[in-house]
């Protein structure tokens, strides 16, 4: 009696181009905007044109959050704290089971990583150095709220490293420690799995163009028309 096939792996699409192009867009800008704005002088207006990139984009990934595909949806990756200290305690064990799209733990890295990121680009806007840097939005502020969103956007920089470097190091552990490749899915979108499983629901990419369309637009308004208007 000849012995049983084995089981052949299933391949499923869990992050959507959407997705995907958000992700390492945002990653190249981030590490652009922190090298430009340590470099100063002329880079400081390339240095600018990223922050407001990166802001059209958080504010595309905000809407995709509610409107996009179902791994990317808030809803489905967000748990309460109890969850992920759970999730936690399993991978210490090595008892944790594999999620399609972000686990209890990676949903609020994710939620804190893009929050630290909106208030950086959003505080950007107001920044004034004193010398030959403005935001398009220190017209329309006060001294003192220029002053405490400079300050911001100065300290808040270094938690914005510190995310980046947890992400990293997550990747990293994922990786060696509990061999899982969390790279390659988000370059191709797919997974292989043991056993097929339903595929997660997927949104049109014209919703999405439609909504990176608006975003960008907004930031637009915000940045070249809003502060010409009379106080």
């Amino acid at each position: 009696m000849s012995a049983p096939a084995p089981a052949r792996a299933a391949r499923v699409l869990v992050w959507d181009a959407p997705v995907r192009l958000f992700h390492w867009t945002l990653a190249a800008l981030v590490i652009f905007s922190y090298v430009t704005g340590k470099v100063g002088g002329n880079w400081m207006e390339w240095h600018m044109r990223s922050g407001y990139t990166i802001l059209s984009l958080l504010i595309f990934r905000v809407a995709w959050g509610f409107a996009g595909s179902e791994t990317a949806r808030f809803a489905s990756f967000l748990r309460g704290p109890g969850a992920g200290l759970l999730y936690l305690r399993s991978i210490v064990a090595r008892t944790h089971r594999r999620v399609l799209g972000h686990n209890p733990l990676g949903g609020w890295a994710v939620l804190a990583m893009l929050a630290a990121l909106l208030v950086q680009a959003s505080s950007g806007l107001f920044v004034d150095d004193e010398i030959a840097t403005r935001g398009p939005l220190v017209v329309k502020a006060s001294e003192s709220t220029v002053a405490r969103m400079s300050a911001l956007h100065n300290y808040n920089q270094w938690l914005v490293v510190a995310l980046v470097s947890l992400h990293l190091a997550a990747i990293a552990t994922y990786r060696f420690a509990l061999r899982q490749d969390l790279v390659r899915p988000m370059l191709t979108g797919y997974v292989e799995l043991a056993q097929p499983v339903q595929p997660p629901v997927r949104r049109p990419a014209w919703i999405a163009a439609i909504l990176m369309a608006s975003a960008a637009s907004f930031v637009y308004w915000l940045v070249v028309l809003f502060p010409r208007t009379p106080a």
